[in-house]
């Protein structure tokens, strides 16, 4: 076994945790519009299949692209929602593919190129990072136009006419710095391999401050259900209404408390469970900083 076996990125958790991200941005964007959905994830697939094919070895620029299109879905449908309501269905999905497709054009067109840097030794990611403003820019300035050409007594077939065309321009502007897209997309894999490699060092750490914050949260919530049950008059109280907890309950005023955020819904009234609460608080922070201090020693010692 090499040295780079070691070293080598298991690139399957990052793939899976993908997907599960895809299908989550898909149905939940596209809702009823489930031929939306269906086509976000038919797409990824096979533009991913496209990048496997023409691109080896980029098995982190695919993962990043798709977590790209989930971005890019979302930012879509948020347009759809504030500016192109109603619009043609057909319309909507063929306007959503074209920038995907013209990336995937111009990756068949200026695949060697691409090839050249993802297989790179030592890719220099400052050097390209301004690249992406330049295609970027266009982009952006689209969007803004968007909402300020005024569009209110527009009908569904004018409202159509126009998605369809800034999505054409925008697919153009993709096809044209494809180059510069895909470079991008490169940088940004290998960031996320990285970042990858150091959140698998810290899974030891962080596991073991969850063990001992859920040991927290059990502990408060056995002694919360314990009061309430031992004491003569009920101690919280839930939207205004004074009753027993329970122990479903307790242990989501324990998790609450310990992470400080205080939703209001239930709220302590005798003294010994304010007591109980202020000693849980303290302990929430102080395990909270011996935390933080064991990750940032656990990515010192790597």
């Amino acid at each position: 076994m090499t040295p780079s076996d070691h070293t080598r990125p298991n690139w399957l958790a990052p793939a899976i945790a993908t997907v599960i991200l895809l299908i989550l941005v898909a149905t939940s964007a596209g809702g009823a519009n489930w031929h939306l959905s269906a086509m976000v994830l038919a797409t990824v697939a096979v533009v991913v299949a496209l990048l496997h094919r023409l691109l080896p070895g980029s098995r982190f620029f695919s993962i990043t692209f798709a977590n790209a299109i989930s971005v890019y879905a979302c930012i879509y449908v948020s347009f759809l929602e504030a500016r192109f309501e109603p619009a043609t269905r057909l319309v909507e999905v063929v306007a959503f593919l074209l920038p995907i497709l013209g990336f995937a054009l111009a990756v068949v067109v200026r695949r060697k190129g691409i090839r050249a840097v993802i297989l790179s030794e030592h890719p220099r990611i400052e050097t390209r990072f301004d690249r992406v403003f330049l295609w970027l820019l266009p982009v952006v300035l689209i969007g803004v136009a968007n909402f300020l050409v005024p569009m209110q007594d527009w009908e569904p077939a004018a409202r159509s006419a126009w998605l369809f065309a800034s999505m054409s321009v925008i697919a153009a502007i993709i096809f044209l710095a494809g180059h510069s897209v895909a470079v991008f997309l490169v940088d940004t894999g290998l960031l996320f391999e990285d970042f990858y490699l150091t959140a698998a060092r810290l899974v030891k750490p962080a596991f073991a401050f969850l063990t001992f914050y859920s040991l927290i949260t059990v502990i408060f919530a056995a002694i919360y259900r314990l009061i309430d049950r031992f004491d003569g008059v009920p101690t919280f109280t839930f939207s205004g209404v004074s009753r027993d907890i329970g122990f479903s309950e307790s242990l989501y005023f324990s998790i609450v408390t310990l992470s400080t955020v205080g939703y209001g819904d239930i709220v302590p009234l005798t003294h010994a469970v304010r007591a109980v609460v202020a000693v849980q608080i303290v302990l929430g922070i102080i395990l909270l900083l011996f935390g933080f201090q064991a990750v940032l020693r656990s990515t010192r010692d790597t």
